[in-house]
C-alpha cells in the first residue's frame, strides 16, 4: 500500500493573532447588536402590554416609532437604478425586514457614520454598490483617549471613563497610537457603545 503524506500549511503567529482578533471583534459586535435588539424588544413588549384596541394611540407614539426605527425606509428606482434606504447600526445596514448587511469599513470611516444614520444604497447594473448618507442622526462631540484592548483592538475612553468601540479602519487612517487624544462623534441618545473618529491629536 502506498502511504499518502499529509502536508501542513505553516501559519505564522501574526496571522493566527490577526484571525483571533477578527473573531473576537466579530463576537463583540454581534453581542452589542443583540443587546441593542433586546432593548428594543423590551420597549415594544411594554407597549404591547398596554395595548387597548379601543385606543388608536396605544400603539402610535413617538417612542415606539423610534424603537422600530426602520418603518419609513424605502426601496425605489431612480433613473432606472435600484435604490434602497437603510438604517446604520454601526457595522450593518438594517432594512424594514430587519435583515442586516455589512457596510464597508472604509466608507463608514470616511463618512464618519454613527448608529442611527440613514443611508441610500444605489445598486448599479454591474452590481457595483454606491453608498450615500442622506439623513444623519443628531450627534454629540466627545473628547476621549485612544486605548487598546487585550485583543489589540482600539477603543475610545472618555474623561468620565466610558468606553466606545471604534472603526479600526478609521484608527489606521488617522495613524492613531495608544494615548493619542481623540475627538469622537456618538449618537446623541448614546444608545450604542460605538463612536466615529472626528480627529486624532498626537500625544
Amino acid at each position: 500500500m502506498t502511504e499518502t503524506k499529509k502536508t501542513s500549511v505553516k501559519v505564522s503567529n501574526d496571522e493566527l493573532m490577526e484571525k483571533h482578533t477578527q473573531m473576537v471583534q466579530f463576537v463583540k459586535n454581534t453581542i452589542s447588536g443583540i443587546e441593542t435588539d433586546l432593548k428594543r424588544i423590551k420597549i415594544i413588549l411594554n407597549k404591547l402590554s398596554k395595548f387597548d384596541p379601543k385606543d388608536s394611540a396605544s400603539l402610535n407614539d413617538k417612542e415606539l416609532d423610534e424603537t422600530i426605527g426602520t418603518t419609513d425606509l424605502k426601496a425605489y428606482k431612480e433613473d432606472d437604478v435600484q435604490i434602497v434606504e437603510w438604517k446604520f447600526d454601526w457595522y450593518f445596514m438594517v432594512w424594514v425586514d430587519q435583515k442586516k448587511y455589512p457596510v464597508p469599513l472604509n466608507y463608514s470611516s470616511k463618512t464618519k457614520l454613527v448608529p442611527g444614520d440613514i443611508l441610500k444604497l444605489k445598486i448599479l447594473d454591474n452590481w457595483q454598490f454606491v453608498y450615500k448618507l442622506i439623513n444623519p442622526v443628531e450627534r454629540k462631540h466627545v473628547r476621549a483617549i485612544l486605548s487598546m484592548t487585550d485583543e489589540n483592538k482600539f477603543t475610545a475612553v472618555t474623561d468620565d471613563g466610558k468606553t466606545y468601540f471604534l472603526n479600526q479602519a478609521a484608527v489606521t487612517f488617522f495613524k492613531g497610537k495608544p494615548w493619542d487624544e481623540l475627538f469622537i462623534l456618538i449618537n446623541e441618545k448614546d444608545e450604542w457603545g460605538f463612536a466615529a473618529i472626528e480627529a486624532v491629536i498626537k500625544k
